[in-house]
């Protein structure tokens, strides 16, 4: 069992250190007025690209999980994935995968929500009140679907 969640665990400790970097203003230091500082300096830009990028890597952790869920060790000789093929939406990937690991579905409304807020603040219309804070919920929501999504992996191995 173990074996086979190795690398799932791996990619979701990933995920959970990019949430706490970029909520932490780019930085995973232990100063809280400095990471205040960070964040408010960033750009609306930078953090909806950050919070892409965690989408991203959130994405290929359910589709993953999803494949050794499906074929076990053989799970990277698979040829049913195709590259060109790539699911761009951790909400679409988590749609299609939830069922087959027993994720909850309520995932996938968070996900699109902040999908939209991510679309608004890379085009720079989200960096008024409370966005700062909104930007930390996204990063700990990341991580802790990540998190359930190698928990449901250990489940269904267990």
């Amino acid at each position: 069992m173990s074996g086979r969640c190795a690398p799932i665990a791996g990619q979701v400790a990933r995920i959970e250190r990019a949430a706490a970097f970029l909520a932490n203003g780019m930085s995973l230091c232990d100063c809280p007025d400095a990471a205040g500082r960070r964040r408010g300096a960033m750009p609306a830009k930078l953090i909806g690209n950050g919070l892409r990028e965690l989408d991203l890597f959130l994405t290929d952790l359910i589709v993953e999980a999803g494949r050794v869920d499906r074929h076990g060790a053989a799970a990277g000789h698979d040829p049913g994935i195709h590259p060109g093929r790539r699911i761009f939406s951790a909400a679409e990937a988590w749609r299609r995968t939830a069922p087959q690991l027993g994720l909850a579905p309520e995932g996938r409304a968070r996900l699109r929500q902040m999908r939209a807020a991510q679309n608004r603040q890379c085009f720079g219309q989200l960096r008024g009140e409370g966005a700062e804070a909104a930007m930390q919920r996204d990063c700990a929501d990341y991580a802790r679907l990540a998190g359930d999504v190698l928990a449901a992996m250990r489940s269904r191995m267990g």
